[in-house]
């Protein structure tokens, strides 16, 4: 199913806040050069399937271009599959990986629950960047590295206390830290991002605490779309969908090891 062109227009959007871009009638090519290893800060999105061969020439001129950046890997994103026939031809095999979009029904806005005395934060200071790097460790550091962790963290930090427009929230409950969202909006459309509860604190109501306050925060600026990007493998879909969030479309992603 296409995806409408306003999310599109967002998702690009998103992405400059932290990279450099460079923009042609196919591509949308960005380059986080103080974060060169931040995947979806360094990616390549085509944005229209094309003639078989010229798509396949056009994902090795990508892979050539990062080899010549000494760069270990290639991430490619588009909104259409991509055939089989296409990657059978490339010297180097991708890991696809699907991600679904999701947009938030807001007849559900009224029905969702939230707990209790939790107090939301917009990350807005230093001190505040340090509270985030912790939410980060305790959710992420296992599976990511606490090295990855702090430098991700400082460098998404500049974007928060900047005016770039993304704006990451911190969630508390009786002075303790739960968890973490981020949201950016563009032209009418509002993006969910780096949604994420600290395990401890999972399946209790604090992720549709997080999520409500900022779908509210959407609503009020009079959003016309809210939406999540997520891995279509991943658990947190169903409590997506279970508190009113419907699949609009899909991606497919491909990440070369070089």
């Amino acid at each position: 199913m296409p995806i409408n062109k306003k999310i599109m227009e967002c998702e690009i959007e998103y992405t400059k806040c932290f990279s450099e871009f460079f923009e042609n009638q196919n591509i949308v090519r960005f380059r986080d050069h103080q974060l060169n290893d931040m995947y979806y800060h360094n990616y390549t999105y085509i944005k229209e399937s094309i003639d078989e061969l010229d798509l396949s020439r056009m994902i090795q001129d990508e892979i050539t271009l990062r080899l010549a950046e000494e760069c270990n890997y290639c991430n490619i994103i588009t909104n259409f599959v991509i055939n089989s026939s296409v990657l059978s031809t490339l010297r180097y095999k991708p890991e696809i990986s699907k991600n679904g979009y999701y947009s938030f029904d807001i007849s559900h806005f009224p029905r969702l629950n939230a707990v209790s005395d939790c107090i939301m934060k917009k990350v807005d200071n230093q001190e505040m960047i340090y509270n985030l790097l912790f939410s980060d460790l305790q959710h992420d550091e296992g599976t990511l590295g606490k090295d990855f962790c702090i430098r991700r963290c400082y460098r998404r930090g500049e974007v928060y206390v900047s005016d770039q427009g993304v704006n990451s929230y911190l969630c508390y409950h009786n002075g303790d830290i739960v968890g973490n969202c981020d949201l950016f909006i563009y032209n009418g459309v509002a993006k969910i991002e780096d949604f994420s509860v600290i395990p401890k604190y999972q399946r209790k109501g604090y992720g549709t605490t997080i999520l409500k306050s900022l779908i509210a925060i959407a609503i009020q600026e009079n959003c016309e779309s809210i939406y999540l990007v997520t891995d279509e493998d991943d658990t947190a879909k169903e409590m997506y969908l279970k508190i009113g969030f419907n699949k609009i479309g899909e991606r497919t992603d491909l990440f070369f090891k070089l």
